[in-house]
């Protein structure tokens, strides 16, 4: 009986490994299909910061011993011409990405997207699993869920050099410690903080998600009894803190190294003179001297092009017809930048309900775009992501021949199954939630601040800097996750022995 009982362990052991080993292998499906990474017209930007920095320390050098590339000497005198530095890109993520590319192995970051992601994972399935019995192992309850999450976006996602999936890892961690922080060990804290607190510095959105998850937090604290309530608040109200001290060194280095002043993308004020609210405001008050953003105001006129009244083309465009914030003078980009709190607080004042509506209707907008489209590079990206990284076209021969750019008929497909997953998953995350005695309650708990943290993302995204397509899809997969995790541990489900099978 004792040999029939440990053949039977080892077997289910095995197809444990095979089932794990198997999801790995579809996260990475479309690294794998794309025969490369998948890139955005501002990873170029990240090459350039974190080669820049990277050249500081090590220049690059060709056969001749000569330095190449974004050498110390080309860093200077780029310093020279611009006297600022963006402060919205993650130095982390571009010190990552940069050293990849370095070593001729950019697939390499999708390695570690996928790693992080997994970690984040068995963080939350282990804390889970103490707060309650699932009747499932750690390999089912990791391997099952990505397998439904990889049906959609996800696998996009890991291939994308772009910090966008480390959005639902902080939303995997933050939904772990409210629901179960109570269970979890010392060493466990510790990793899931690391990791949380790695993933908030990589982009602005990250921070403002913190920030707003923090009063839910309370909230559920404030519903709970017992010893550890108020740990995911203090774990939250940490990643806070550490994303305002990461920007205060950031600004200091940037200061002190090189000479540079730290230029933040005024994201918001674009959104509210696109959205109607702040353009109003600025046609009524302006000009006036003690307010930075009437400059902006001005170069809005210069061009009666309507598509220049869009954000992206407010940021970023420097063309005549469509230009004004970058076609300043660097000294008002920068005082228009620093101001862009104090303009949302003025435009909430003088019109706060035209201000909610604009950013609650963006968020709801922002929750219906959920296509992969702009994970897939096309001939104009390429070519953005290339002049941005201000790199040698040699060095970036891995942007070239991308395999999904070929034919994107299969896209249309895509996104329509994509959207009826979503649409199924989180039905079906919904109904398990109301359905009276089917989810223990730290599962429903996890599973509900997933749903919350999808609606945060959405509202930070769509409502502060605008709807997009990209936004939507780096968490829509977690509704999938969530509903085949909730499928797993509902209580119809027969228990097993999971003696030994957990890693």
């Amino acid at each position: 009986m004792t040999a029939k009982y440990a053949s039977q362990r080892s077997s289910r052991w095995l197809r444990g490994i095979l089932l794990f080993a198997a999801t790995i292998i579809v996260c990475l499906a479309v690294l794998i299909i794309n025969r490369g990474p998948l890139f955005y017209f501002d990873t170029g930007s990240y090459f350039k910061q974190g080669d820049a920095a990277l050249s500081l320390i090590s220049p690059i050098s060709d056969d001749s011993g000569k330095e190449i590339g974004t050498s110390r000497a080309r860093a200077e005198e780029a310093g020279k011409k611009d006297q600022t530095t963006v402060g919205s890109r993650s130095m982390a993520y571009a010190l990552l990405v940069a050293a990849f590319w370095r070593a001729d192995a950019l697939g390499g970051v999708a390695g570690i997207h996928l790693a992080m992601l997994l970690l984040a994972v068995w963080l939350a399935v282990q804390a889970l699993q103490r707060s309650t019995q699932t009747g499932r192992s750690t390999l089912q309850l990791m391997s099952i869920p990505l397998l439904a999450a990889a049906t959609t976006s996800l696998p996009f996602y890991i291939a994308y050099i772009m910090p966008d999936i480390f959005t639902s890892v902080i939303l995997i961690l933050i939904a772990t410690v409210v629901a179960a922080g109570r269970h979890m060990h010392p060493v466990e804290w510790l990793g899931a903080f690391a990791l949380a607190g790695f993933a908030v510095v990589l982009h602005p959105s990250h921070f403002g998600i913190a920030v707003l998850m923090v009063p839910f937090a309370i909230l559920a604290a404030l519903l709970r009894f017992g010893h550890g309530r108020w740990l995911a608040v203090a774990f939250i109200t940490g990643l806070v803190g550490l994303a305002i001290a990461e920007r205060k060194a950031f600004e200091l280095a940037a200061e002190t190294v090189t000479k540079k002043e730290v230029l933040y993308t005024p994201h918001i004020t674009a959104r509210l003179i696109v959205d109607g609210p702040g353009l109003a405001y600025l046609e009524e008050v302006c000009p006036r001297d003690d307010l930075a953003t009437c400059a902006l105001h001005e170069a809005l006129s210069w061009s009666n092009d309507p598509y220049r009244l869009t954000a992206t083309h407010i940021i970023f465009e420097r063309s005549e017809n469509l230009g004004s914030f970058r076609l300043m003078p660097i000294e008002d980009q920068q005082a228009v930048a620093a101001e862009q709190r104090d303009f949302f607080l003025r435009v909430l004042a003088a019109r706060p309900f035209g201000t909610i509506w604009a950013l609650g209707g963006n968020a709801v907008d922002q929750l219906g775009m959920n296509s992969v489209e702009m994970t897939i590079p096309n001939e104009s990206v390429t070519r953005n992501a290339k002049s941005l990284s201000g790199l040698p076209e040699a060095q970036l021969a891995v942007l070239d021949d991308i395999v999904l750019m070929r034919d994107q008929s299969w896209l249309g497909a895509a996104n329509a199954i994509h959207s009826a997953i979503y649409l199924i998953s989180a039905a079906s995350v919904i109904v398990l939630l109301l359905w009276p005695g089917r989810i223990e309650p730290p599962l429903k708990l996890f599973a509900l601040f997933i749903l919350i943290g999808i609606a945060v993302n959405a509202l930070v995204c769509g409502g502060v800097s605008q709807p997009a397509d990209r936004y939507g899809a780096r968490v829509m997969w977690l509704l999938p996750f969530t509903a085949a995790f909730l499928f797993l541990v509902q209580r119809s489900s027969a228990p097993q022995d999971t003696a030994g099978e957990t890693p």
